[in-house]
């Protein structure tokens, strides 16, 4: 990664987050600006810091180069912003499947190094030049049992449970929901409800086991059992991932046409 000297003059503005500002380094690194006050703001990003050290090298979390001035990340394309700007049927299924895969690996790796994300999304998970997927934001994430300075979105959000393991694979449901469909859970009543009203009907909704339906859906299994508290770890969702679709070595030639292997 570059050396944060050459920064200053490099970096572009991105975009404004909850912790930090983002900026563009080059097309292959952004930077994380350290927060220069707020105690929550430094708390989170010091977590963030703590979780990237734990984390390592690993080919489905994004990169990161800890330096004075903030965190270096690896920079990809939001999966939600690509599956935002495309119609559903112009990412080819194989592509998808490989990115289900990938996630769920990912978050397993992420739940063996005790680290509880708590903010599982497509919103939080990048493309990579290659096509493959990572995981970023760790900012205010559980650690060591520590509880989360941050929590799910309104859709990915379980009620009545304490943010741990399982309800990280309840939202890795809805991330699956949104990889499948384009949309969030319950995303037509967006339209129609301003967001205090959005969360309260759909935080109701999901703790009557009230779901969308998706039983047109390839994920469906897998998405109800993350919704329906059928899986007590990311290895058991990761294997029925692959089992909904058989022999994966043909997902695996058609991915590999597709140049990104």
């Amino acid at each position: 990664m570059n050396s944060s000297s050459s920064l200053r003059r490099a970096d572009s503005f991105i975009a404004a987050g909850t912790v930090s500002v983002i900026h563009a380094v080059d097309e292959n690194i952004v930077i994380k600006v350290r927060p220069s006050s707020g105690d929550f703001e430094r708390q989170a990003y010091n977590i963030e810091i703590r979780c990237y050290e734990r984390l390592g090298c690993h080919e489905h979390i994004a990169s990161c180069e800890v330096t004075e001035e903030g965190l270096l990340l690896e920079r990809g394309t939001c999966l939600r912003a690509m599956l935002q700007s495309v119609s559903e049927s112009a990412i080819p299924w194989a592509m998808k499947v490989q990115w289900a895969l990938e996630a769920a690996d990912g978050l397993a790796y992420i739940h063996s190094k005790v680290i509880i994300h708590a903010d599982v999304g497509c919103h939080n998970i990048i493309v990579d030049n290659a096509n493959h997927v990572k995981f970023i934001d760790f900012a205010g994430s559980g650690i060591d049992g520590e509880a989360p300075l941050v929590c799910y979105e309104w859709c990915s959000f379980q009620p009545g449970n304490e943010i741990g393991i399982c309800t990280d694979i309840f939202a890795f449901g809805s991330m699956l929901f949104e990889l499948e469909t384009g949309r969030v859970p319950y995303s037509e009543l967006e339209r129609s409800l301003d967001m205090g009203k959005l969360v309260a009907v759909v935080e109701g909704l999901f703790s009557e086991q009230k779901f969308p339906p998706v039983d047109t859906l390839a994920f469906a299994s897998v998405i109800s059992g993350c919704w329906n508290g059928k899986y007590n770890l990311m290895e058991e969702v990761r294997r029925d991932i692959a089992r909904c679709f058989g022999d994966y070595s043909g997902v695996r030639m058609n991915w590999a046409t597709l140049g990104a292997e």
